[in-house]
């Protein structure tokens, strides 16, 4: 019977490789498995008192952000002055206000850039014509629900085809996505119709149903919390963050504003939850928390002479929920004002630097007697929470 020879190892280097890193490095760069270098790091700049309360400079480029918190907490505040520096870096902000109610007044003092439309209109009551700002334009695309059903009220999004006529009568969370998805397309990769940066800002999350929703007539909200998720995931997991890459021309970013509510089920302590789900929730890598948990917890600043009051702007609290850009966590307090945020401790300049605005608004409201050696009489009023 033959002996058995012992089996050699084969010896580690005469494959070349000296050690486990040289192999690892050799294998991905033979297999093409090296990835594509992130641009550094950027930012939308929001005012200086943005960075005083969360020592972060603004909102972060080529990733989903999120500001959420109640109703009449600045959120809107943070979203104007963040179009209005996106116009100055020569970034495209597309609007979309299914709330129907953007500000335009307070986004031209926070700094947002546009012309008024003017346009002949019939009054309903006397039947005369009269003339008034039909539309606005400027640097900037805004779709607010009538012209999101106006160009893609056609789609059935059920079987993802174009129809000959609606099947419904309202805008749908799926044509929000649709339109993000096709502008992205439109600005393909330096050769589209589009040759800019665009940021993307949704005001707010939560306020449309879903096509499901609609045609079922339920107003589900688990339809509505899944439609996001599914609808975006493409756009927040790839769409967006892929435009971080060196080999993309454009770094797109999103913002979505979000309200919130809180959920009562449970045994413990309330939990705040996303209107219109956690799905966006998820995906951003910013979440900016504006104002209390339980209520709005905020304190109304008003400036009063001779029995006339007005209410110009909020104090409220403001911190980073969830920071996985650069992994600064902070919290503090800021104002929003009519001309957009302010530190507090400074709020005695703003008071001087817009005395003549606050003048008008009170004698707007009423206060014939006003000039420029009347009392005014400032006041920090907390809100009492429901």
């Amino acid at each position: 019977m033959a002996n058995k020879q012992p089996v050699k190892k084969k010896e580690v280097t005469s494959t070349g490789f000296v050690d486990k890193k040289d192999f690892a490095n050799a294998f991905k760069t033979k297999n093409n498995l090296n990835g594509v270098k992130d641009k550094e790091l950027e930012w939308i700049v929001l005012p200086e008192a943005f960075y005083n309360a969360l020592k972060i400079p603004g909102l972060a480029k080529g990733f989903v952000n999120l500001v959420r918190g109640h109703s009449n907490t600045g959120k809107s505040t943070i979203k104007l002055q963040a179009i209005a520096e996106c116009q100055r870096q020569g970034i495209l902000p597309v609007i979309y206000e299914t709330e129907s109610n953007f500000p335009w007044d307070h986004a031209r003092m926070c700094g947002v850039e546009f012309e008024d439309v003017m346009g002949e209109v019939v009054n309903v009551d006397t039947g005369e014509v009269e003339t008034k700002v039909v539309d606005h334009s400027g640097f900037f695309l805004y779709f607010d629900q009538e012209i999101l059903f106006n160009q893609y009220g056609k789609m059935d999004y059920s079987q993802g085809k174009e129809l000959s006529k609606p099947a419904r009568k309202i805008a749908v969370i799926e044509d929000v996505a649709y339109s993000i998805n096709d502008l992205l397309d439109q600005q393909g990769d330096g050769e589209g119709e589009i040759p800019y940066e665009m940021f993307f800002v949704w005001d707010s999350i939560g306020t449309l149903p879903c096509y499901r929703s609609v045609l079922s007539k339920t107003g589900n909200n688990m339809f509505d919390a899944a439609a996001t998720k599914q609808s975006f995931n493409t756009i927040v997991n790839n769409r967006i963050p892929i435009s971080r890459k060196e080999t993309s021309k454009y770094t797109n970013t999103f913002l979505g504003i979000n309200k919130v509510w809180l959920d009562n089920m449970g045994a413990g302590a309330a939990v705040v939850k996303n209107s219109g789900g956690d799905g966006l929730g998820y995906a951003a890598r910013l979440v900016i928390h504006v104002g209390g948990i339980v209520g709005a917890s905020v304190e109304k600043l008003s400036a009063e002479v001779g029995g006339v009051k007005y209410y110009y702007g909020i104090q409220t609290k403001i911190r980073t929920e969830k920071n996985q850009v650069n992994d600064i966590t902070y919290e503090g307090k800021i104002c929003s004002l009519p001309h957009g945020l302010w530190t507090p401790d400074k709020l005695n300049e703003y008071k001087k630097n817009n005395m003549k605005f606050l003048m008008k608004r009170l004698s707007e409201l009423g206060g014939n007697d006003i000039n420029e050696d009347s009392e005014v009489n400032f006041k920090q009023e907390e809100v009492k929470e429901d």
